[in-house]
């Protein structure tokens, strides 16, 4: 594969994957602070939005790092699809 298609690959999978990854961390943080540290609903919500800023940021440079970007991309897009499907389960506060 070319260097600048690959180098595009692992950009909008960094950025799509890590947005939606921060994104479903965000909703199982706050859960799991009010519901497991009996934190207040804002302290909980801004907590989980600040650790969700770890997690994207890992990922994009998670993304670069590996070797294999297809073996990546697939370990990302499961366990998206994984938190996806758990959400349910997840009641609203």
């Amino acid at each position: 594969m070319k260097k600048y298609v690959e180098i595009w690959l692992r950009s909008i999978a960094a950025i799509v994957g890590g947005y939606a990854a921060s994104a479903l961390s965000t909703f199982y943080l706050t859960y799991c602070f009010v519901t497991g540290f009996s934190l207040g609903k804002g302290v909980a919500i801004l907590s989980a939005c600040m650790l969700s800023y770890f997690l994207f940021f890992a990922i994009f440079i998670i993304s670069f790092a590996v070797a294999n970007i297809r073996a990546w991309s697939l370990m990302l897009f499961f366990s998206i699809v994984l938190c996806f499907l758990g959400l349910p389960y997840v009641s609203t506060l």
